[in-house]
């Protein structure tokens, strides 16, 4: 007996890889990165808490925690940064100083390399160089970064690379947060020009 085709066969399903090879579904890279970024603030967060109750030793060993963590997140790296600075503006042994201040420094290169397009993070690392600037190269190296994060095409918000929700911005679009920043850039470049004048002088 020959046996008789379906004349409405049914449309195959289309096959998950994920049942075949075991790989996660499509979204749930973006599912773990949501997940490894609320990670990261909140370690950031917790970092900051100890300093401003001025325990600077655990501010700083749980930055050096999440720094080997999440080695690849310019975030942390600005956060350390800023608690190495503020570490360093509080020691009176100029050695000290000077160790927290290039740690500061390296943290927030770190950053910026990691993200370029950053004008926060270029912003804050020149603010850096010109804190420990002392001669003319060191603030040529100032202006240099300043004019390298003027020239991005299309800057990230500041906003995105923030601890703080948009909501508690005091600027309130994209576009003037930018502006805002890219003025203080400017500031920057006219300060690091008279204070290179004045080690000729």
């Amino acid at each position: 007996m020959v046996r008789k085709r379906n004349p409405n066969p049914r449309p195959s399903r289309p096959i998950n890889p994920s049942a075949v090879d075991g790989s996660p579904p499509a979204e749930q890279p973006m599912v773990e990165s949501l997940t490894e970024s609320a990670a990261v603030k909140a370690e950031c967060e917790k970092a900051l808490t100890s300093l401003r109750r001025g325990n600077h030793t655990k501010a700083l060993r749980l930055m050096k925690e999440a720094c080997q963590r999440y080695e690849s997140s310019a975030l942390v790296l600005r956060v350390n940064s800023t608690i190495s600075f503020k570490v360093a503006s509080l020691m009176d042994d100029q050695n000290t100083k000077s160790r927290h201040m290039r740690s500061a420094i390296d943290s927030a290169r770190r950053a910026v390399v990691l993200s370029p397009h950053s004008i926060e993070f270029a912003h804050f690392y020149a603010n850096l160089l010109y804190e420990a600037a002392n001669d003319g190269p060191a603030y040529d190296e100032v202006v240099q970064e300043c004019e390298r994060a003027l020239a991005i095409a299309n800057p990230i918000d500041p906003a995105k690379e923030s601890l703080q929700d948009e909501s508690q911005q005091k600027l309130t679009t994209a576009e003037a947060r930018i502006s805002h920043v890219q003025q203080e850039l400017r500031s920057l470049i006219q300060k690091s020009n008279l204070a290179s004048l004045s080690t000729w002088v």
